[in-house]
This record gives C-alpha cells, sequence and structure tokens, in this order.
C-alpha cells in the first residue's frame, strides 16, 4: 500500500487555521493508500499550542507527527520534512499550507493523476476564499489568483502549498530545497531542477484546496512586496537551470518586459470592470525585481 505523509509547516501564529486544515486531512477521503501528518515547527522550541492540537485530535486512525527545525526559513524546514519522509520509508511527501483547506477527495485526486500520468510530481490549484466585503480592486488581482492548466497537462515547475511529489525520484537524484532562497521561491527553484533532471510534472484541476485571503494581505504594500520578492528571487531561480550569461540575459528580458507591462495594460485596467489597476502596480514592482535580483545576485535581507 501507498503511504503519503502530509506537511503542514508552522511557526506557531496560525493556529486557528492550522486546527481547520487539521480537521479537513482528518475527513480526507481515503482509498488504497495510507498517510500520516507531519506538523513541523519551524521555531525554537515546540509550543505548547500545536501540542494541544495534536493531543486533541490523534488516534490510532489519524496518526499526527511533530518535528523541530530550529533555523528560521521555509527552505530549512521543507527540507527537514523531506529527510524526514525519506527515513521513515514513506512513498509520497504532500505539503499544503497551514492557512489552506483540501477538498475531501485531494489527496486521492492527486495519486490518481500520479499513476494516469506516471508522473514524479503532481500540482493543483489554490482557490482564494475573500471576505465578503472585499474590494473587486483586490478581488481581480492577478497576485491573488492561482495559474490555470488543463487537468494532466505538463508544467515546469510546482508550488508547495498543493504538491505530491514521488520520494524514490528525489532520492534517487539527491534533490532537496535551496536553502539560500529563505525569502521564497525555494519550491519553483527546486522544480524546475527537478524538471531538468528528468522529473514529469503534472498539474491536477482536481486535487483542489482553498485559501482564506486575510485582511493583512489586502494591501497595496504587501502585494508590492511580494511581487518585487517574485522578480528579486528570479535570478537564484534561473540559474538553477541556466548560466550566468543565459540568467542574465533572461532577468533582463523579464524584468523590461513586466515593466513595459504595467504602462502598457494601465489603459485597459482602468476602463475594464473584470481587472484590476493593482496589477500594473504589481508588475511594475515585480520587473524591478529582476533587476535588483542581477544586481545581488539574487540576495537580499528585506523587500523593497
Amino acid at each position: 500500500m501507498r503511504k503519503v505523509l502530509v506537511t503542514c509547516l508552522s511557526v506557531g501564529t496560525r493556529m486557528k487555521s492550522l486546527e481547520e486544515c487539521v480537521l479537513k486531512l482528518k475527513s480526507l477521503n481515503v482509498d488504497d493508500f495510507y498517510f500520516e501528518l507531519l506538523i513541523l515547527e519551524n521555531t525554537l522550541e515546540h509550543s505548547e499550542d500545536i501540542n494541544n492540537l495534536v493531543n486533541r485530535y490523534q488516534s490510532s486512525s489519524f496518526i499526527i507527527n511533530r518535528s523541530l527545525e530550529i533555523r528560521a526559513g521555509i527552505p530549512f524546514a521543507r527540507n527537514t520534512a523531506l529527510k524526514f519522509a525519506i527515513k521513515h520509508d514513506f512513498n509520497f511527501l504532500a505539503f499544503i499550507d497551514d492557512d489552506a483547506y483540501p477538498d475531501s477527495n485531494w489527496l486521492n485526486s492527486l495519486l490518481t493523476t500520479q499513476v494516469k500520468c506516471k508522473a514524479n510530481v503532481v500540482t493543483g490549484p489554490q482557490i482564494p476564499i475573500f471576505p465578503s466585503d472585499a474590494s473587486n480592486y483586490f478581488r481581480f488581482a492577478s497576485i491573488y489568483s492561482e495559474r490555470k492548466f488543463t487537468q494532466e497537462q505538463t508544467v515546469s515547475w510546482a508550488a508547495t502549498n498543493n504538491v505530491l511529489m514521488e520520494l524514490s525520484f528525489f532520492k534517487e537524484k539527491n534533490l532537496f530545497f535551496n536553502e539560500n532562497l529563505t525569502q521564497g521561491g525555494e519550491d519553483k527553484e527546486l522544480f524546475l531542477r527537478s524538471n531538468k533532471a528528468g522529473a514529469v510534472i503534472c498539474w491536477d484541476s482536481n486535487a483542489v484546496v482553498s485559501e482564506i485571503v486575510v485582511d493583512s494581505r489586502m494591501t497595496v504594500s504587501w502585494a508590492i512586496d511580494r511581487s518585487f520578492r517574485h522578480g528579486a528571487t528570479g535570478y537564484t531561480i534561473e540559474s538553477a537551470t541556466k548560466s550566468k550569461v543565459s540568467t542574465i540575459v533572461v532577468c533582463l528580458f523579464k524584468g523590461s518586459a513586466y515593466l513595459v507591462k504595467s504602462f502598457l495594460f494601465f489603459p485597459i485596467k482602468v476602463i475594464s470592470s473584470k481587472r484590476s489597476t493593482l496589477d500594473c502596480i504589481c508588475d511594475f514592482f515585480h520587473g524591478l525585481g529582476f533587476f535588483y535580483g542581477i544586481w545581488s545576485k539574487g540576495k537580499f535581507k528585506k523587500y523593497l
């Protein structure tokens, strides 16, 4: 029987959403596979709140593991989860965010697609859930939207907000998350390297997880910070599969394209009732991020 480890990373600040995520995972439909949950705390010590949560929901039919990674940064924590899964002989590792809620058929769908596509990685959409009073300025902004592909389409990379990884492939190729990318982008970079190493990465439109968009993320400053980070990490991400010269050329092209796009599409965003001018602001700072990434060689400590 296939063994799956589902991992949620936590820094102990989103206990309400983490508990809801655990409840959704506990009620997953399970067909012809076995899964356990790993709550991986990226903090200096184990949280008493998480200890209480585990005690509430742990059972013989729903095993919850805990692990601690004291080095601050998502790639450190993700690598700890990856090594935990390999060490304990799981066949697959799935990641889901601690503020996301899986559909009841989430794992079933990922595993079904994995078999059909003979995939090493399967990924799917994360659907945003906005507050009822959220402005269309944010609802229609692309930064809150998921990529769209057809069912079982082959893609070049995946995001760890919704992904299933075949561990034998990653163990054989000795592939782990890049621990230099502590500001994000470590998932895209790993899966681009995996793709170059021969991994088949497939999209599963039916493996849906949902994420509540909190008020703190519905601000222009948050959108700017995120867009700039996406661009600034571009140098390290592109360099994972390209030469230094090619990386610089690609980043120059992408940075310029985003800057041009931000101005070119502004009039369309203004007059369209289904578009948001926030896209133009995000594109502008995304473009600047690429130029900053070239200058800093992908290293930076804080957002613009």
